[in-house]
């Protein structure tokens, strides 16, 4: 009988390490990062402020995904956080556009130097010159 511990799912058993091999690794997350950052802009611009909320929480759960899988990632991750996202969420909070420009830019310098820093100098995250297509970027009127 063996001691490895295993999870029943409806379909089948998985060893932890199975689970493990299944969760997305660093790149994967980063996707994901960066489409939710170029969206998060774009809604901003548009003046959609509840969708640009949404991509911002959505950057930080992600990372948060991020430091949990990949510990060798953590402190620059916190160190993007704490330095960096404050002046984004207080733009996005106050939905001031100007503001949202300049921190954003910053934040994007800060993580394409943490790249370099990770040993990743080819990794340079560039905001794509289109609006992210699929999405209304404009203000949504809320339904009742």
């Amino acid at each position: 009988m063996s001691d490895e511990i295993k999870v029943r799912t409806e379909e089948n058993e998985l060893s932890l390490a199975e689970m493990s091999s299944a969760l997305p690794d660093t790149p994967a997350i980063m996707e994901k990062v960066g489409h939710s950052w170029w969206h998060l802009i774009y809604a901003a611009r548009g003046g959609n402020w509840g969708l640009a909320e949404y991509y911002l929480k959505r950057v930080a759960k992600l990372e948060n995904t991020l430091k949990v899988l990949r510990p060798k990632h953590r402190e620059r991750l916190e160190r993007f956080q704490a330095e960096a996202l404050p002046a984004v969420k207080d733009a996005v909070k106050a939905q001031n556009i100007e503001e949202l420009e300049r921190a954003y830019a910053a934040a994007t310098d800060a993580a394409n130097e943490m790249h370099v820093e990770s040993g990743y100098p080819y990794v340079k995250w560039v905001l794509p010159t289109s609006p992210p297509p699929g999405l209304q970027l404009e203000p949504v009127e809320p339904t009742e």
